[in-house]
């Protein structure tokens, strides 16, 4: 889906969320955070080269990620809109599946998919979930989450079970697994919170926005 340009509708009591992920959205919404939606567009691909480039954990190249997200939501609202709009909260985040190392993209077919999930099998991945909140052009305030999941040693006769069930859903699933659905049949153990899973650690957020006075304490 096209990334729209348009400037959004600011108010000042609503978080700018520099990302089109329906879970954020959602997850932030159930939270009592009211938002508006504004995803950008950036060059992911060059941004993890260069990141590789300068020496960057997989770690530290998900926090990169999310702040060249703010930065550009920002840079894009400060010429869109007058400054007294601007100053507002801008949230940007970003998920890297760390095995041994070696980091997984989203799949963009379902072959893709069952070779990652093969991969994964059996084994320990880290999935690496920043975020970082902006105002005025700055960073306010960073986290990272690196919740651990051990796959279990599943079959392949319930691989193609699970790939037949998901479909495309999955394609939007960095590791290929929603974890609040049939995603959670894949693993064995898992240490981190779900929301920490699903891309938005909401418990450090939540404190930074109170403590912000962006909500109420």
């Amino acid at each position: 889906m096209p990334v729209s340009t348009a400037a959004p509708v600011l108010t000042p009591n609503k978080l700018v969320l520099a990302s089109g992920s329906s879970i954020r959205r959602h997850l932030l919404e159930a939270a009592g955070v009211p938002v508006t939606v504004y995803p950008v567009d950036i060059d992911e691909e060059h941004l993890r080269h260069q990141a590789q480039h300068d020496g960057l954990s997989l770690k530290e190249t998900a926090l990169f990620l999310a702040r060249a997200k703010a930065q550009e939501a920002s840079t894009r609202l400060s010429k869109a809109l007058p400054s007294p709009q601007t100053s507002t909260f801008i949230l940007a985040a970003d998920q890297i599946l760390d095995l041994d190392g070696t980091a997984f993209a989203k799949p963009t077919s379902l072959q893709e998919a069952r070779t990652h999930l093969s991969s994964l099998r059996n084994k320990t991945h880290a999935l690496h979930t920043s975020l970082t909140l902006w105002k005025d052009g700055q960073e306010y305030w960073h986290h990272t989450s690196s919740p651990t999941l051990t796959m279990r040693h599943f079959s392949d006769s319930f691989l193609e079970h699970y790939l037949q069930q998901e479909g495309q859903a999955i394609l939007s699933c960095v590791g290929c697994y929603r974890i609040e659905a049939l995603g959670l049949q894949l693993f064995d153990h898992v240490c981190g919170s779900s929301d920490a899973i699903a891309g938005l650690p909401l418990l450090p957020l939540l404190t930074a926005l109170r403590k912000s006075g962006f909500l109420p304490s």
